[in-house]
């Protein structure tokens, strides 16, 4: 998973400069910052459902596992 990070990254830094050299700096900008807020928020909205998730396995009631798992 590692690899295809970094392979990701590589191919997002060439687009990019594709982008500023043939349209300019504030084109690449107006492209590129919608879609960096796009991930951010993305990242940030996974992380608050994991953190949900996880607050949410450690508060279940103690027969829950009696009830479900031992009949």
């Amino acid at each position: 998973m590692k690899a295809v990070r970094r392979f990701g990254f590589i191919i997002g830094v060439l687009l990019i400069g594709i982008i500023i050299g043939n349209f300019g700096m504030l084109t690449a900008v107006l492209i590129v910052c919608p879609l960096f807020i796009l991930w951010l928020m993305l990242w940030d909205d996974k992380k608050f459902r994991q953190a949900e998730r996880r607050r949410n396995n450690h508060q279940l009631p103690p027969d829950y596992y009696d009830y479900y798992h031992y009949e």
